[in-house]
């Protein structure tokens, strides 16, 4: 026997229409509900406030006390770092919230290394402006080793693509600085790896680092006027200008001789920061002022199996640059 599906199962029959579940639009919060939402709500974001400001306290402490003992930095900073989530932490160590600069400026110009190292567990990445700060903190403390474990240097994107593309770890810099009479020397040694293949790709290797006071570079690049490959040093911005004279080498392999790039005998010129008008700007310094000083480099660098790439492609060079203080 066949039924009627629509007078097995009528609405009607089960659900009255006084029965209809009441709409949500039409049934307000009572007042009192409402004030405990809010005073939740608004309880809520006055202890985050709290926890923020007596983390900001502490790790003020640590970074404007002269006499902070460094081997508790650590502990003192993770305690810090679990009352707040990580991006929170991050960006509370980047703004400029203590007398009007970062945390992180505050333990470079006091020389807090153990600081600036437990601080740089909790940063990926620092902001544009906070990498900034942090370069002139660098500069003017002659700190290389914050400026590499900071990665504050401006380098080629598309090359560190590569170079991480090519299995290649970061290349090595190290400064050691001499004090000589009215000059002050420093010798900044690299070991460049994969040197050959990367320069015949990209054109381009670049490079910063930290001394005397200044941020300098180092660039391997082809010259498009002669296209010539050419090495060539100069000072970046904020540094001031420097009155310089410089060596370069570059080591051979094994039994061969290494490749000396000789230095000017006088200092004849002054490396300024390139910025715009900078001709009319530095038109005072003595001698005149350039935007960077270079040798050529030769056509080595196109050859197979060149005899100045250890057998695993590095490259090892040493800069000696002389600064005429008086």
């Amino acid at each position: 026997m066949t039924t009627n599906p629509s007078e097995d199962f009528d609405d009607q029959k089960f659900v009255g229409a006084g029965d209809a579940p009441p709409s949500y639009d039409t049934t307000p919060l009572s007042e009192s509900s409402s004030a405990t939402l809010q005073s939740s709500f608004f309880s809520f974001l006055f202890a985050a406030r709290q926890k923020r400001t007596a983390v900001l306290s502490r790790i003020r402490d640590i970074v404007l006390t002269p006499d902070f003992n460094p081997s508790s930095a650590a502990s003192i900073i993770n305690v810090c770092a679990a009352d707040l989530t990580t991006k929170e932490f991050s960006k509370l160590l980047q703004t400029p919230n203590i007398e009007d600069h970062t945390a992180l400026y505050w333990a470079i110009v006091n020389n807090q290394r153990e600081v600036v190292v437990a601080f740089a567990a909790f940063i990926s990445e620092c902001s544009p402006a906070c990498s900034s700060e942090l370069r002139l903190a660098c500069m003017v403390t002659s700190d290389h080793a914050s400026f590499t474990q900071l990665k504050l240097a401006n380098i080629d994107a598309k090359g560190e693509v590569l170079r991480r593309s090519l299995g290649c770890p970061p290349d090595e810099i190290e400064v050691h600085e001499v004090k000589m009479g009215n000059s002050h020397q420093f010798v900044v040694s690299f070991r460049i790896r994969k040197f050959q293949r990367r320069l015949r790709i990209t054109h381009k290797l670049n490079y910063e680092f930290v001394a005397d006071g200044r941020i300098w570079f180092l660039r391997f690049d082809m010259d498009t006027v002669e296209w010539k490959w050419r090495v060539l040093y100069g000072v970046s911005s904020p540094s001031l200008p420097a009155c310089t004279k410089a060596s370069f080498k570059i080591e051979g392999k094994p039994g061969r001789k290494p490749l000396k790039l000789s230095p000017a005998d006088n200092f004849a010129e002054t490396i300024v920061p390139q910025e715009p008008g900078y001709l009319e700007k530095y038109s005072g310094v003595a001698g005149k002022p350039t935007i960077y000083m270079w040798w050529p480099l030769g056509d080595w660098v196109m050859y197979d199996n060149p005899v100045y790439v250890d057998r695993d492609g590095a490259l090892h060079a040493t800069l000696r640059l002389t600064c005429k203080t008086g």
